[in-house]
């Protein structure tokens, strides 16, 4: 059952990512496009710089460094018949780690492909895994995936991030009516890939594979190769990662607890009262997100200053509540308010970061509950499941870290409107902040490692409350795998009935273009 829970976490969210199998489920909003790129490269439509104190609350601690390098283990260089010259191992393709040296243990993570370890302890296995070597900085991986190296060990954090920049990479939406080509013959002939369903969204990187000549020039027109194909230049735009930060509650205190954001809904500035009345006297503007004490609640409005007031559903309130009943739990632990859009992280009973988030827009997409954190995935591609109505894929979604099958806090580069619902129900994160949790969150992820399980005993918890459930109920992880099999069966036939309709449809499409016609299909 270890296994195959994930398994289900780590296939079912994507086709595919050439760092493994990635996690289940996805959200993603459904007009993504609905803010326009700006060229400045700034968060489109942000318009404002990050609130002072908008830092890192207690800087996480650094990934585990690999382990000082001694000599190789001379009985595992003479088990692998390796050359004397070795001092380390390379990974020649990503691959789990499992808590003991059998296929059948628990699963704990997966490391990087290139990815450079000592050479440690070896054992024998079976006819499944010949031969197993210790991984670090725990566990074991298969000695099928490996090949040795002259180079000493060597492992990067993930995801590499280039300097200066927010995201691992640049990102893309594809327009409205947009075609995706699987190859440039396709391109010439005027055979677009079949879309999954009639509406299907798609953000998109540049191809990791060609590593030269993204682009290619056919007809007059050029082509980008993107992570889901030859896509038209034209039909692409950029999308600008949110600049936005939390709010860092040990280096700078909030004015007063609670305290809130200030949202504009022309996202410049909202408009102070004098009187708790929406005709009352003008009292100056507040910026969109400038952080505001909350002196006095009334009927509609809140009292930030003396003689200023301001509507209620202008603000984003952040309130100090207390640490769940859980036993055994990790003592630091996350509260998400769906009501106010308001993430806080504690450390026992203190406050140590607080930020706005995106959660799901119906209560049913980011249900209240108290959940663990349950796994890490450095970078995925996530997708839609095959029962949803509409489909839509997002590559190469960075620091997703899992509290429920399919609901992760990541980053989201596609928007910039944190303190509204508006995700399928994952909690969206300002790049800055989604890396700040990943890094937080505990365990920390191993250097070299893309993705690491959490066991649910000692777990940091997630609790999920609005003014319905302010104190919601544990979260069964043992129905949700159960329920998790009979998904995952159900998806493994829509998604055959899906790819034979779409091969049906490209084979029409390549009879058409050709002036022929196609067999048609048995009864």
């Amino acid at each position: 059952m270890k296994r195959l829970g994930m398994f289900l976490l780590l296939v079912a969210c994507a086709t595919g990512d050439r760092r493994g199998p990635p996690p289940r489920d996805l959200d993603v909003d459904t007009q993504p496009h609905a803010v326009a790129p700006e060229p400045t490269g700034q968060a489109a439509g942000s318009g404002v710089a990050p609130v002072a104190g908008s830092q890192p609350a207690v800087t996480p601690q650094p990934a585990p460094a690999l382990p000082q390098a001694g000599p190789p283990d001379p009985a595992t260089l003479t088990r692998l018949a390796w050359p004397a010259a070795t001092t380390s191992f390379v990974l020649r393709s990503s691959a789990h780690v499992y808590a003991s040296p059998d296929l059948s243990s628990e699963p704990l993570g997966k490391i990087i492909i290139g990815t450079r370890l000592p050479v440690g302890e070896s054992l024998d296995g079976d006819k499944r895994c010949k031969t197993w070597l210790a991984a670090a900085p725990r566990g074991w991986v298969c000695a099928r995936y490996v090949k040795p190296s002259t180079l000493p060990p060597e492992a990067v954090v993930q995801p590499e991030v280039p300097d200066g920049k927010l995201l691992p990479q640049d990102y893309y939406g594809i327009k409205k009516g947009g075609k995706r080509y699987a190859t440039e013959d396709d391109v010439r002939a005027g055979i677009a890939r079949p879309e999954p369903k009639i509406e299907s969204t798609y953000m998109v990187t540049k191809d990791k594979e060609k590593t030269k000549d993204k682009t290619v020039e056919i007809d007059g027109e050029r082509y980008v190769y993107t992570s889901v194909g030859l896509v038209a230049a034209s039909d692409l735009y950029k999308h600008w990662p949110s600049t936005f930060a939390g709010v860092d509650l040990v280096k700078t205190p909030p004015p007063a607890w609670p305290f809130a954001w200030v949202i504009a809904a022309n996202r410049k500035t909202v408009t102070a009262r004098a009187t708790a009345d929406k005709k009352g006297v003008e009292a100056g503007t507040l910026a969109h997100r400038e952080i505001v004490p909350v002196l006095e609640e009334a009927p509609g409005f809140v009292r930030v200053a003396d003689g200023r007031w301001v509507e209620r559903g202008s603000l984003r309130i952040a309130r100090k509540r207390p640490r769940p009943a859980v036993d055994a739990a990790h003592p630091k632990w996350i509260d998400l308010d769906r009501d106010e859009q308001v993430m806080i992280a504690y450390d026992g009973e203190t406050p140590v970061f607080a930020t706005l988030i995106s959660s799901g827009r119906r209560k049913k997409d980011t249900p209240p509950a108290l959940y663990r954190i349950r796994s890490k995935t450095a970078i995925t591609k996530m997708a839609a499941e095959e029962r949803e109505d509409s489909h839509y894929e997002v590559s190469e979604v960075p620091w997703a870290t899992r509290f429920r099958s399919g609901l992760y806090f990541h980053a989201a580069y596609w928007h910039d409107q944190f303190g509204t619902a508006k995700s399928h129900g994952c909690v969206n994160l300002s790049p800055r902040d989604a890396k700040w949790v990943y890094d937080w969150t505990e365990p920390t992820m191993p250097v070299g490692w893309n993705e690491l399980e959490v066991a649910v005993p000692q777990s940091m918890v997630v609790r999920v409350h609005d003014a319905k459930q302010p104190d919601p109920p544990v979260f069964d992880y043992e129905r949700e795998a159960k329920q998790r099999v009979k998904i995952r069966k159900k998806e493994k036939e829509l998604k055959e009935k899906r790819e034979a309709a779409e091969a049906a449809a490209a084979e029409a499409a390549a009879a058409e273009a050709a002036g022929t016609v196609p067999p048609l299909p048995p009864p």
